[in-house]
């Protein structure tokens, strides 16, 4: 199986990234920066900020594979009420979460849809596509707009029998990430909930990277299992 995965030299990309190596997978890894070095690991550079960068990349044809695309990559800062941020802070955050990751599924569908593989996609979405969040409205957007993308991507899927794709918008719940360490970073006084955060971290009540890519994972290996193309890890399914 051939596995793409934004975001993947850090968080959640790099964990799965490396559990999907080990079981003996070729991924490519999207991001700006690298530390995984493998024989069946290619890290492709790519700023998902860069819109003109984006529609620049292209997948790769020459392989007879399953292949798997992961948006996993994204942004939450600046953590401020609206009217604090700059125009391009706003436009970083769209880019990242939305727009780019619209532009790679269309790529990877326009470049695959005559094959007769399996092809999988999976958005990483949040809890803060479904829930206004203080300070996050712009995050909080572009998931909510991830989510309605892939339903309606899956709409479409069944309307033109594209019985061999499968797509999917993950929520992850609450990670120990580094975003997670952005978040507790941020100014009280532009972030009401930040106290919530800190103490999820103290209580440890964030869950690890690796069950979340363990879950990640058996969502590719079982994807007819995921009936609702929108979920979250404390779902049933």
């Amino acid at each position: 199986m051939i596995v793409y995965i934004t975001g993947s030299s850090k968080g959640i990309g790099k964990t799965l990234t490396l559990k999907l190596l080990k079981l003996g997978h070729f991924v490519y890894g999207i991001s700006r920066t690298n530390k995984i070095f493998h024989q069946n690991f290619k890290h492709v550079s790519l700023d998902l900020s860069d819109i003109k960068a984006v529609k620049s990349f292209e997948f790769e044809t020459n392989f007879k594979d399953d292949i798997v695309l992961i948006n996993n990559a994204g942004v939450i800062l600046p953590i401020k009420p609206i009217g604090h941020l700059l125009d391009d802070e706003i436009i970083n955050i769209t880019n990242v979460n939305l727009l780019s990751p619209q532009i790679l599924i269309n790529k990877f569908i326009h470049k695959f849809q005559t094959f007769e593989n399996k092809y999988h996609i999976i958005n990483i979405s949040s809890g803060a596509g479904k829930y206004p969040i203080d300070a996050w409205a712009t995050y909080c957007a572009s998931k909510s707009g991830i989510d309605l993308f892939s339903e309606t991507i899956k709409l479409e899927f069944t309307n033109r029998s594209f019985d061999n794709w499968n797509i999917h918008s993950f929520a992850p719940g609450v990670v120990d990430t580094e975003m997670q360490e952005e978040i507790r970073n941020a100014n009280p006084k532009d972030f009401n909930n930040l106290q919530k955060f800190i103490s999820l971290k103290e209580n440890k009540e964030l869950l690890s990277p690796t069950l979340v890519a363990d879950k990640i994972i058996e969502i590719i290996e079982q994807p007819k299992k995921y009936k609702n193309v929108v979920f979250s890890v404390r779902d049933d399914q």
